[in-house]
């Protein structure tokens, strides 16, 4: 979905229900922090809860050298429809550029209850420059 429709349909949501609550938000940030960490794509996962409604649930990642882009877009793309989401409603967008991907999710739990947003990057992760040998 491209990110500006993502972004009409974030707010729609946003002005007819109201954030979840911290319970529901660690609920779905500490899912997010186990599929991340136990698909041996990533590496230092860290994933937090904010008050910014846009982005409830923020992570941040770094993916592994042979991984590529596209396939970690797909990776979060699957994993959120099949962990993350809730059945009511959803909607996401997602950017994939040179060793970068951004996910931004907005969903719904019932028709009279709360929302939760994400927004998780991914960055391809460095090698460090080795150091040369000490003559």
């Amino acid at each position: 979905m491209e990110l500006l429709h993502f972004h009409t349909l974030r707010k729609a949501v946003q002005s007819n229900a109201y954030p979840g609550s911290h319970a529901d938000l660690a609920a779905m940030g500490a899912t997010l922090q186990e599929v991340l960490a136990d698909s041996g794509l990533f590496e230092d996962v860290e994933v937090g809860a904010t008050e910014d409604p846009n982005q409830l649930v923020v992570g941040l990642c770094h993916f592994r050298e042979g991984v590529t882009e596209d396939d970690i877009a797909a990776y979060i793309e699957r994993v959120w429809s099949d962990r993350l989401r809730y059945p009511l409603w959803e909607a996401h967008s997602v950017i994939v550029d040179a060793d970068h991907v951004e996910f931004e999710a907005a969903t719904r739990e019932s028709t009279t209850g709360h929302y939760v947003t994400v927004h998780l990057v991914a960055q391809k992760a460095r090698i460090p420059a080795q150091r040369r040998p000490l003559d």
